[in-house]
């Protein structure tokens, strides 16, 4: 077996392993995997959740006979695709700098402010930095089909990076170009052309509100967008890629105007009332590392010296972001297994579904809804008769949710991080 062939597994291996610790899924997955059960049930539920994801969806519906095993299984698939996303940085610059540059850009991926957390949590943008920069090393290596796949793969998951694949696919000028366009377009248009919501539905949800730190909620989103580019590849990062630019070659030129036309249209959509999410500018960073990566290697016998300053520097600045992210992912893991704790309580799910319906917080609600396979849409409302009302924090230390209990609930149990208030005995 050759390197290449040896990639996907070995990765695949240590996602597998990184489950022996404590996880949690951030609040899109847990949609995704509910509406993977719906969908493989002939159910599918997408009101008051995220924008539509294809690729995640579709995965999640194939993972959705698996039951409760479904979200480890989908943290080995958006672990696996964060491990790869690191694996491509490294062979792209590796390709067009030398194996310095490859090692420098998977270094600045790896201690970049989104690599980590969204890449622990099961979020989609590991896999979509995997597809894009494995698609321009497949570009290079002369293999059209692979890209389009790749670039299939990517416009499924973000679409940012459509018009990239559709002037790709002109270039091409071949018939797998069209079909690639075709997949994009029906993953995306077709479930809400036979949904309730309408054709625009995605669009719609994607301008109903933003998440806090979406550019959409600055005062100019457009230029909060640009400042969100320069935090997520980081302040050195970003020199250093300013320098791969200076006298560049052809491909380096084309990645750096690809970088900057995709921050680009990220802040037009957000100055045109689009959210904004930081998480958006994944892939022009991840160009950007490659870049930097490349950049460093131009510095001549000066290279490893240049380098070394950069990985210290990265590390002195990222040292607490990263460990406030440790501590998050440890905090929600043990919000996920403290809520499984209180549920067994209070006597288990059908206990619970025998007292009424089941109330939350807005944080946790797709995690509730989850976990107790109950419909996410106005669980969050406040309760207007019999049923249970589970509280918990929104950030660790933040006062419980809802901060009202309605007259007539009960505390009956409660677990770090969560009460359960009921109208009726449980057990």
């Amino acid at each position: 077996m050759s390197r290449g062939q040896a990639l996907v597994p070995a990765c695949a291996a240590a996602a597998a392993l990184s489950l022996l610790l404590p996880w949690a899924l951030a609040f899109d997955p847990q949609v995704w995997i509910i509406w993977g059960h719906g969908a493989a049930h002939g159910a599918l539920d997408t009101e008051d959740g995220p924008t539509w994801k294809p690729l995640t969806v579709l995965a999640t519906t194939l993972l959705a006979p698996f039951g409760a095993a479904a979200e480890p299984l989908w943290l080995l698939v958006a672990r696996t695709g964060g491990l790869l996303a690191l694996a491509g940085a490294y062979a792209l610059a590796a390709r067009l700098g030398g194996r310095l540059a490859g090692a420098v850009a998977a270094l600045a991926m790896l201690l970049s402010p989104w690599w980590l957390l969204n890449t622990a949590l099961g979020n989609s943008e590991g896999l979509l930095a995997a597809s894009i920069l494995w698609a321009v090393v497949a570009h290079l290596a002369g293999r059209p089909r692979v890209v389009l796949a790749l670039a299939a793969c990517a416009g499924l998951l973000r679409p940012e990076v459509w018009p990239f694949i559709g002037l790709y696919a002109l270039w091409l000028r071949r018939p797998e170009g069209l079909l690639a366009i075709a997949v994009i377009g029906a993953g995306w248009l077709l479930p809400d052309m036979l949904g309730e919501d309408g054709l625009f539905a995605a669009s719609e949800i994607a301008r109903k509100g933003a998440s806090p730190g979406s550019a959409q909620l600055e005062a100019v989103p457009g230029l909060a967008v640009l400042w969100d580019f320069a935090v997520q590849l980081t302040v050195p990062v970003l020199l250093a890629a300013a320098v791969a630019l200076v006298r560049p070659g052809r491909t380096i030129l084309a990645l750096g105007v690809a970088a900057v036309a995709y921050v680009a249209i990220v802040a037009l959509s957000a100055q045109g009332g689009f959210a904004g999410n930081p998480r958006y500018l994944v892939p022009a960073a991840a160009l950007g590392c490659v870049l930097a990566g490349v950049g460093i290697a131009r510095a001549g016998r000066f290279a490893a010296p240049a380098a070394a300053v950069l990985a210290v520097v990265l590390v002195i600045t990222q040292a607490a972001h990263v460990r406030r992210d440790v501590d998050g992912l440890g905090w929600r893991a043990d919000m996920r297994r403290n809520l499984d704790a209180l549920v067994a309580r209070a006597g288990g799910v059908e206990a619970l579904e025998r007292c009424g319906p089941v109330h939350s917080g807005y944080y946790w609600r797709a995690l509730v809804a989850g976990r107790l396979g109950v419909r996410m849409a106005g669980i969050d409302d406040p309760p207007r008769g019999p049923g249970v009302l589970l509280r918990s924090p929104p950030l660790a230390d933040a006062p419980l949710q809802p901060g009202r209990v309605p007259p007539g609930y009960e505390r009956l149990a409660s677990e770090p991080g969560w009460e359960l208030w009921a109208t009726c005995p449980l057990v």
